[in-house]
Formats: C-alpha cells, sequence, structure tokens
C-alpha cells in the first residue's frame, strides 16, 4: 500500500469517526460537507479501470471508470475520468 493511499485512508477514518461521534445530529450542512470530502479523498486513489472487449473503436480507447462505473472514450490511457475525476490506475488494468 502506498504512502498516499494509507494518509488518504486515515484521513476518511477521522472524517467518519467525527462524523459519527462529534457532530450534533442537526448539523446536516457540516455532515454533508464530511461526506463531500471523503468522496474527494477517495478519488485520489488510482483504480483500475475496465476494459471494453474491443477497446479501439474509431480511433478511441474505450474503458468503464473504476470509480463510478462510467464508459468513457478517450484517444489513449488517460490519469483520470473525465466524468467523476476519479484517478485511473492502469498497472491493474482488467479486460
Amino acid at each position: 500500500m502506498t504512502e498516499i493511499k494509507i494518509s488518504i485512508e486515515r484521513a476518511v477514518n477521522r472524517l467518519l469517526f467525527i462524523k459519527e461521534h462529534e457532530l450534533q445530529p442537526a448539523d446536516k450542512l457540516s455532515s454533508a460537507a464530511i461526506k463531500m470530502a471523503i468522496q474527494a479523498l477517495e478519488k485520489e486513489i488510482p483504480k483500475k479501470p475496465k476494459i471494453m472487449d474491443s477497446p479501439l473503436v474509431g480511433e478511441k480507447f474505450w474503458w468503464y471508470c473504476g470509480h463510478c462505473g462510467a464508459s468513457r472514450h478517450t484517444n489513449s490511457k488517460s490519469n483520470c475520468c473525465s466524468y467523476c475525476g476519479g484517478k485511473v490506475n492502469w498497472n491493474e488494468a482488467e479486460s
């Protein structure tokens, strides 16, 4: 596990603890902000994409995002999903 992934997971765990144990039930704005922060942090951890059966269609490379599942088509292997912004790890791509 990389140092960045460990740091992100620690931050997520701390935010979850704050949300569950330190917020008042009526503090919905802070709860929503924490939820958005967790989602943003989790997108920083690269996930492997799923490559479509015929990845090259009309000079485009087709794949599914490991974060949001959206089908993407790019000219090459993109570092992030243009739909959700999640980072992509091509070293572990599935076909």
